[in-house]
């Protein structure tokens, strides 16, 4: 895919589903950083790679036999941290297919994500425990180390006397992490310190998902009062689309929109942002509904509503750079939401004019004829005239022709939301060849036998004879 080539000016909403993939198990999605990976959790405890231009099981990975809670990807795309309900993170190097590090904890992993600059590094939200920033050791015999992480005294469990946590995301470049609690609070942690810069409380009821902009420096969550709030996030030393803020200006979160569903009230499945952090994209969990509403980030109005089938909808997923999502059904089915491409032949032939319906074609009698007689009387040679026009044409063009320089190295800033590239920014996952165990056994001759000459009835270890 050419991201040159795509249509600046397209909008950034589907229109209709165009491809089904049939994952039974399926609970939830994510596509890689690039776009060109979705990664599905299933119930049956596995994890699945697609392939977004063959729409087919690159890889599947085995997590355990406990029903995997979700997912989330490094920013190369080579490492995928898997969680399940029994409190147990693995971290997967899909390069070798083997697993990187494997963390146990005591209660069940409500929510976990990825650094989004160190692969090595990743926050665990359990249950029923303090939430805890993990980082990887160096060496394959090193044990990761495991940092807990002081939220607030409001969300203390009565058994376990910890403050935990039910969602969390990082900021654009991890300098900070949100967390999310069951009162209703929101917590911004810097990640060197792990100390809280700044909270505030959105209601009193619990927040479920936290979101940030790919594009921005805000987040969204869905709470269980079915409001989305969308807050701008102010922090020591963070970029936002507007400014740089000082760093003597004091933290803060501000929320600047609310969207809900005034009439029918129904539960928010998940809040995220779009590819360019404009618009709101949520899905419903409303009866047997898979619709997908699109809200304007600033004015909270409805922009699109996309209608599916009768299915619950599960969970829903944004492409990072087109106007594609994946949702995934309560039987286990992705749907790939994608815009009709709208061909436009002008920009391919300029002379060339399209009809809106069918026109009658009358012919001119002197068409065909070599030599046509003019109204002053005087002919003109047709052929001749096509002949001068070409070697006038082929001749501008070798004063106009130069040479162009293309450069594929550099890239764009319009898809890249960061000055900083890693090391394993340019990860392919490998291809691997299987072999069908259905063919039958090739014959192996011995070297004695293969410089002998092959001749009718030679009899081979495997008792088949060779013919010529």
């Amino acid at each position: 895919m050419n991201r040159k080539l795509l249509d600046p000016f397209e909008p950034e909403y589907p229109e209709a589903i165009e491809a089904c993939l049939d994952d039974e198990y399926a609970v939830k999605c994510a596509f890689s950083h690039n776009g060109e990976l979705l990664a599905t959790s299933r119930s049956d405890g596995f994890c699945y790679i697609w392939d977004m231009d063959t729409l087919n099981v690159m890889r599947k990975l085995s997590h355990s036999d406990t029903a995997l809670a979700g997912l989330s990807w490094s920013r190369s795309g080579r490492y995928i941290l898997t969680y399940d309900e029994a409190g147990v993170c693995v971290v997967w190097d899909l390069q070798t297919q083997t697993v990187r590090v494997r963390v146990e904890f005591g209660s069940a992993i409500a929510c976990a994500r990825m650094h989004p600059r160190n692969s090595a590094q990743f926050v665990v939200c359990p249950v029923r425990e303090a939430p805890s920033l993990v980082t990887i050791g160096k060496g394959e015999s090193a044990e990761p180390m495991i940092q807990q992480i002081l939220i607030s005294a409001e969300s203390v469990d009565q058994k376990t006397k910890a403050a935990s946590s039910t969602c969390c995301c990082f900021g654009k470049k991890g300098i900070y992490a949100f967390f999310g609690t069951s009162k209703g609070a929101i917590h911004a942690v810097h990640t060197a310190t792990l100390e809280v810069t700044c909270s505030v409380k959105l209601s009193s009821s619990a927040v479920n998902t936290v979101a940030r902009n790919p594009r921005g420096s805000d987040i969204v969550t869905s709470s269980s009062d079915r409001i989305l709030r969308v807050c701008e996030v102010y922090l020591p030393g963070q970029e936002t689309r507007r400014k740089v803020v000082a760093a003597g200006t004091p933290p803060s979160i501000t929320v600047i929109t609310k969207i809900q569903d005034i009439v029918n009230r129904v539960h928010w499945a998940q809040a995220l942002f779009s590819s360019s952090g404009d618009y709101i994209v949520s899905g419903i969990q409303h009866k047997a509904e898979h619709n997908i509403y699109i809200w304007d980030k600033l004015s909270g109005s409805l922009v699109k509503m996309l209608t599916g089938p009768n299915e619950l909808l599960e969970d829903c997923a944004v492409h990072p750079l087109r106007a594609i999502y994946a949702s995934v059904s309560t039987f286990g089915i992705i749907y790939m939401w994608t815009r009709v491409p709208q061909q436009n032949w002008n920009a391919f032939a300029p002379g060339f004019r399209e009809l809106e319906e069918n026109i009658d074609y009358t012919e001119s009698e002197d068409i065909f004829d070599r030599r046509i007689v003019q109204e002053n009387g005087g002919t003109v040679d047709c052929v001749l005239e096509r002949i001068l026009q070409d070697a006038h044409a082929v001749a501008g063009a070798d004063e106009t022709e130069m040479d162009i320089d293309v450069d594929i190295t550099d890239n764009d800033p319009l898809f890249s939301d960061s000055d900083s590239q890693s090391e394993d920014d340019g990860f392919v996952i490998p291809v691997r060849v299987e072999c069908d165990d259905k063919l039958p056994p090739t014959t192996v001759l011995s070297e004695l036998e293969a410089q002998q000459p092959l001749t009718n009835d030679v009899p081979t270890e495997l008792g088949q004879t060779i013919t010529e």
